[in-house]
């Protein structure tokens, strides 16, 4: 389970990277050498598209974040602790 976690956040992770890289800037950005994306996604462009698969995939990295948060610290749940060792008494001197 927690591998499969892992390789779900490492994907979202990537995705979410290329998601915010393609976004449209002020002044162009990545999408313009992409071709823009005004004529794929009509003439309000890509902006509201793009806003929204922003948000979706920054709550799947939220998610699966504290995913594997909750699952690393039921890992590294230490077991019961072990109980002291009571001390033994020592023999006292002879001869008092």
């Amino acid at each position: 389970m927690y591998g499969v976690l892992i390789f779900f956040h490492l994907l979202v992770s990537l995705v979410l990277v290329l998601v915010v890289l393609v976004q449209q800037p002020q002044k162009g950005g990545m999408a313009s050498i992409l071709g823009g994306g005004e004529s794929i996604f009509g003439g309000g462009g890509a902006a509201p598209f793009m806003a929204k698969l922003t948000a979706g995939v920054a709550v799947a990295f939220v998610v699966t974040s504290l995913g594997l948060v909750l699952i690393s610290a039921q890992r590294t749940r230490p077991a019961q602790a072990p109980r002291p060792v009571p001390a033994q008494s020592q023999p006292g001197p002879i001869g008092r």
